[in-house]
C-alpha cells in the first residue's frame, strides 16, 4: 500500500513552521561498534572480534536513551548510492534512477528536501552526496536532490582530510602527481574530514537563525581507507582483536550468493583498530552536536535520525565491506530522538528499511504531501511504542542492473531469493550467526510461505523485475508451495 504522511497527529508543528529535522548519515557501519546495539545482543554477539574488543560510544547510546532504537533497520540495497537514494526520496531503488553506484538521482522524484523546502525549512546538505553520477569529489553537485545549501556537499569519496577556501572547501591532500587524494597526514581536529563537516553542520544549524532547518550531515567513515587522524588511530591498538567466529568455517556450506570464493579477507586487527578510531571520532563529534543544539535552545525541538547506508561485515563470513544481505553488510543502526513525539528508551523490534527514513521524518514532523511513497510513515509506531505492530516485512536487493537476489525480513526471520542457489532463510533466534540455512527444516514451511508471498507482493507493486528472473521466480514458486511441518 502507498504512503502519504502527515495524517498522524499534527500537535506538533509550531507557529514557528515545525521541528527542525537533522539527519546523521555514516558510510558502511557496523551496527556493534554501537554501545546501545550491544546492549540489545548476548555477550558472544555484542564482542564479534573478542572479549572486551569494544568501543565506547555514549554519543550514539544518548541517542538511543533518549529516544529509539531500531533493532532490525536494513539498508534497501546494501551499498552507497542505490541506499541513500531510497532514503532520501522514500522510493525503492529501482524507481529512483539509482539502482547502482555513481548514478544519477531522477529529477522528477519528489525527495524530502524539495518536500521541506516547499514547507518553509532551510534545507543544508554537508558531506558525502554519492546520487549525482561520477563526478569526484565534484563540490556543490549539479544534481543536488533539491538542496538550497549546497557549498559542503561533494558527490564521492571518502576524503580524509579538508581545508577550508573562500569559495567552499577542497581536498587537502594530495598524491605525488597532484591529484586528490585519501592522505590523511597532519590531519587536526579542524582538517580532518569528521571534525570539517561537524564543524560546517554546526554554522549551518546556526545560520538557520529562527527559521525551521533540515540538515543533513553526512560522514565518508567509517568506510574504508580504515584511516583516522591522531589520536584515535592508536586509541585501540591495545585491544585483541580476534576474528569473528564466521571467520574460516570450514565446517559449514556458503550460500552462492555470498560470490567469489577468493575474495576472502586476510583477518587483520590493525584494521578494526582504525575503524574503532573512526567511529570513536563520529561519537566524539555528535557531542559536539549535541552541545550545540543545547546551547541554542534548538535540542528537544529538533527530530534528530541517525543511520548509514550499509554495514560492514568486518571479517564476518570471511568478508569486508558490504553488497549481501548478512547482517554486518545489510543492517544499519537506526537511532531517533524527539522527544516531543517519541517516548525515551524504546526498542522497536519490527522491521524497517532506509526507504522508510523520507515518509517517517515528514511524519514526524507533520508535513503533509500528497505524493504516495513506498516506503513506509512509522510515526504512529514510534508513538504507540510499536504496539500491536507485528507481521511487518522489509525487502532488499542487491546493487546493479542485473539481478542477484532479493530478500525479505521480518522480526525474525529472513528470506533470501537468488539467481544461483536455493533458497537461504535465516533465523535470528536459532543461529544468530547466520551460519545455517533453515529453508524446509521442519516448522519452517509457513514463515517461507508467509515472506514469499510479501515479496511476491512487493514484486507486483514496486516493479521489481529481480523477481522475473526464471531463477529467482522459480525459488519463489517453490517456497509458495511450501507447507509446514510439525517441529
Amino acid at each position: 500500500m502507498a504512503c502519504i504522511v502527515g495524517t498522524e497527529e499534527t500537535s506538533a508543528r509550531g507557529v514557528d513552521g515545525g521541528p527542525n529535522v537533522l539527519v546523521i548519515v555514516t558510510d558502511e557501519h557496523n551496527f556493534r561498534t554501537l554501545g546501545c546495539y550491544r546492549d540489545t545482543l548476548s555477550t558472544e554477539q555484542a564482542e564479534m572480534w573478542g572479549p572486551g574488543s569494544i568501543v565506547e560510544t555514549p554519543n550514539f547510546d544518548r541517542l538511543a536513551k533518549e529516544g529509539v532504537l531500531c533493532t532490525r533497520a536494513y539498508a534497501t540495497a546494501p551499498v552507497c548510492s542505490p541506499c541513500r537514494a531510497a532514503m532520501i526520496t522514500g522510493m525503492y531503488p529501482q524507481n529512483t534512477g539509482v539502482p547502482t553506484n555513481n548514478a544519477k538521482l531522477r529529477d522528477d522524484v519528489p525527495t524530502l528536501a524539495k518536500i521541506m523546502a516547499k514547507e518553509g525549512y532551510r534545507t543544508s546538505f554537508v558531506g558525502k552526496w554519492h546520487l549525482g553520477g561520477n563526478g569526484k569529489p565534484e563540490w556543490a553537485p549539479e544534481i543536488d536532490g533539491g538542496f538550497q545549501n549546497k557549498t559542503y556537499m561533494f558527490n564521492r569519496g571518502h576524503w580524509k582530510k579538508f581545508a577550508q577556501t573562500k569559495n567552499g572547501a577542497k581536498v587537502d591532500a594530495r598524491d605525488k602527481s597532484g591529484s586528490p587524494s585519501y592522505g590523511v597526514a597532519n590531519a587536526d581536529d579542524k582538517s580532518f574530514s569528521t571534525d570539517f563537516l561537524t564543524d560546517r553542520a554546526i554554522e549551518s544549524i546556526s545560520d538557520a537563525g529562527e527559521q525551521p532547518f533540515l540538515t543533513v550531515v553526512s560522514y565518508p567513515d567509517p568506510h574504508g581507507p580504515n584511516t583516522v587522524r591522531a589520536p584515535y588511530d592508536r586509541m585501540y591498538d591495545h585491544l585483541r582483536f580476534l576474528p569473528p567466529r564466521t571467520y574460516g568455517r570450514d565446517d559449514v556450506s556458503a550460500p552462492k550468493w555470498l560470490g567469489n570464493e577468493k575474495k576472502h579477507a586476510v583477518f587483520r586487527g590493525s584494521q578494526m583498530s582504525q575503524y574503532f578510531g573512526m567511529v570513536k571520532c563520529i561519537d566524539d563529534n555528535l557531542g559536539r552536536i549535541f552541545t550545540a543544539l543545547e546551547k541554542s535552545g534548538k535540542l528537544d525541538s529538533t527530530i534528530i535520525m541517525m543511520t548509514s547506508d550499509h554495514g560492514d561485515l568486518c571479517y564476518e563470513h570471511d568478508r569486508l565491506n558490504k553488497g549481501n544481505p548478512y547482517e554486518g553488510s545489510a543492517r544499519v543502526p537506526m537511532l531517533i530522538r524527539f522527544p516531543k513525539r517519541i517516548t525515551a528508551g524504546q526498542t522497536y523490534v519490527q522491521p524497517m528499511g532506509t526507504v522508510d527514513v523520507t515518509p517517517t521524518l515528514l511524519g514526524l514532523a507533520s508535513v503533509k504531501t500528497n505524493h504516495e511513497f513506498e516506503g513506509r510513515d512509522l510515526t504512529g509506531q514510534f508513538i504507540r511504542n510499536g504496539a500491536g505492530e507485528g507481521g511487518q516485512v522489509t525487502f532488499l536487493r542487491n546493487s546493479g542492473t542485473t539481478p542477484q537476489w532479493v530478500c525479505a525480513v521480518d522480526e525474525r526471520f529472513k528470506l533470501v531469493l537468488s539467481v544461483n542457489d536455493q533458497p537461504w532463510l535465516f533465523d535470528a533466534e536459532q543461529d544468530p550467526d547466520e551460519l545455517l540455512n533453515f529453508y524446509r527444516r521442519p516448522g519452517s514451511g509457513a514463515v517461507t510461505q508467509r515472506l514469499a508471498n510479501a515479496l511476491q507482493q512487493y514484486g507486483k507493486q514496486r516493479g521489481d523485475t529481480y523477481l522475473q528472473h526464471p531463477m529467482i521466480a522459480a525459488s519463489l514458486k517453490k517456497c509458495l508451495s511450501e507447507e509446514d511441518d510439525e517441529q
